[in-house]
């Protein structure tokens, strides 16, 4: 391959590299902290896979017998400009024999409102109604804003999960749907009420994070040793650790880096 083919491929390499940075995502593989959402986007349209470790004492789970070590596995696909489909599956190694993979959900993010100089960034989260056992249902609208600084970048995000779940009576039809709150149904409490989180980016490749997600107040960091790689560790209460290891994907870098490198040619 000669100089001239060098110079060629050159900005379209450099412009999937820059189309792969990525930011934070929580546990399930969405955008945000620890726990909590956050009403980040991604222009590129990324297809998101992510593995996450819960451990038994702050699973969302609460089997009798502390068999509750959680095992998320998620992916993520951004469809449209505000919609994003989120499949995520919960295996619990040490209840695998009686439930087999585990249980698995369906979800949607929307884009209600883009961040603007004076305005954040607004998301909704949905969980389609219909399951018999909707233990990882949630529903939710989250507020985001991002504010940079010559020490780095602060994004700070606040929002309301519902405290009900919708879900399908035992053996009734996909209709047969019944409305609970969500502590009355396998004592679920995950983000039932005001959630909140901030996180602190002083360099591109990592920061910190602090969030409140109904329940505990939660810590931790990340780091991205290549641009389309998250590793986090952070812990619940100071008490327990847990991790998540996340890669991005961008399903439209071509022609948006085509479309740049022609122009750059006119």
């Amino acid at each position: 391959m000669n100089s001239k083919n060098y110079l060629f491929y050159l900005p379209l390499l450099c412009g999937f590299i820059s189309s792969l940075c990525m930011g934070q995502v929580n546990f399930l593989g969405k955008p945000g902290y620890i726990a909590t959402p956050s009403a980040e986007w991604n222009e590129d349209r990324p297809l998101g896979l992510s593995f996450s470790y819960l451990p038994d004492e702050y699973s969302i789970f609460n089997t009798a017998g502390d068999r509750n070590i959680v095992h998320f596995y998620n992916a993520r696909g951004t469809f449209t400009s505000f919609m994003e489909v989120n499949f995520t599956i919960a295996h619990r190694p040490l209840m695998s024999d009686k439930i087999g993979v585990g249980d698995r959900q369906i979800d949607f993010r929307f884009r209600l409102l883009r961040e603007k100089k004076y305005l954040p960034a607004i998301v909704m989260g949905w969980t389609p109604p219909g399951s018999v056992s909707p233990v990882m249902a949630h529903d939710y609208l989250v507020a985001t804003k991002n504010f940079y600084t010559g020490f780095g970048r602060l994004n700070i995000s606040g929002g309301y999960g519902s405290p009900y779940i919708i879900k399908r009576e035992n053996g009734g039809d996909a209709l047969d749907l019944e409305v609970l709150k969500k502590i009355d149904f396998q004592n679920i409490k995950y983000l039932t009420g005001f959630f909140g989180g901030i996180s602190y980016e002083p360099f591109s490749y990592g920061g910190v994070m602090l969030e409140y997600d109904t329940q505990t107040i939660n810590a931790g960091f990340y780091l991205k040793p290549l641009p389309w790689i998250i590793l986090q560790g952070y812990t619940y209460e100071a008490k327990e650790i847990a991790f998540t290891i996340a890669a991005s994907f961008p399903l439209n870098f071509a022609p948006r880096t085509l479309r740049r490198y022609e122009k750059e040619l006119d």
